[in-house]
């Protein structure tokens, strides 16, 4: 008996375009500086773009009550428990998931360059450049990865970034771990737990003066595309070296 994410993967011409329309429904209402990074470097000659790989990424999170889904969450459903790490058939499984996920990349790039690009000038270029500018001639949709961290809480998907007193040192991991663990068992935000801590002379955070979570590092879904973002005309040289990716 097959397991259940092959109901998606033997049925491409049905899934992969629900999956594309979704996943560029999430990009048309979801991207912002936050969730898309980009990195590319023009050519100052040329005017076009040195390198054609990926150069520009989006992740976000699947919702209930969507294709997408249902297939992350068969893909690692508990029937698949039983595959041996390296085995044939997990080996196989794999290949059959990357053939699946390669209709529903060719299914976006041949029916949604138009919702891409729109989207791509108003988060990566401002809406600063027009089509005479930065027509954005080429857009490709390389890859797909799917991840499932349901079993991880969401206090720990998010960096935090803690600012402390000038020519003082703070146990970074161990304030990140205690703030997470609070946030969990009591379902507070994390000003309130920094707070509550603070008043109550943890030492764990004498010398801490702010406490701030920063952008979300788990996605269960990461899109990974090729723009082409070469210059028409003009001298752009703002445009020569852009990338907002976080190390």
């Amino acid at each position: 008996m097959k397991n259940k994410v092959y109901d998606f993967i033997d049925n491409p011409e049905k899934y992969a375009p629900l999956i594309a329309k979704e996943i560029i429904e999430a990009f048309k209402s979801e991207a912002n500086s936050e969730n898309v990074e980009y990195s590319f470097t023009i050519d100052g000659e040329t005017k076009g773009v040195k390198e054609e790989d990926s150069n520009t990424y989006f992740v976000f999170d699947t919702s209930g009550e969507t294709v997408l889904d249902d297939f992350k969450k068969a893909l690692f459903g508990e029937d698949l428990e039983a595959l041996e790490e390296g085995s044939k058939e997990e080996d196989l499984l794999m290949s059959d998931v990357r053939i699946f996920l390669m209709e529903v990349c060719t299914e976006i790039t041949k029916e949604y360059t138009a919702d891409i690009k729109k989207t791509i000038r108003r988060v990566v270029l401002g809406d600063k450049y027009d089509e005479d500018v930065v027509p954005l001639k080429r857009i490709d949709v390389i890859s797909i990865d799917i991840a499932d961290y349901t079993s991880i809480p969401d206090s720990y998907k998010y960096l935090l970034k803690i600012g402390k007193a000038h020519g003082t040192e703070v146990d970074t991991d161990e304030i990140i771990r205690f703030v997470q663990n609070r946030q969990e068992v009591t379902g507070m935000d994390i000003d309130s737990v920094f707070s509550i801590e603070k008043q109550a002379g943890n030492p764990l955070f004498e010398n801490v003066l702010v406490i701030e979570p920063t952008r979300k590092y788990l996605n269960e879904i990461s899109i990974y595309l090729f723009i082409d973002y070469s210059i028409n005309s003009g001298d752009e040289p703002q445009l020569k070296y852009i990338d907002n990716s976080v190390e």
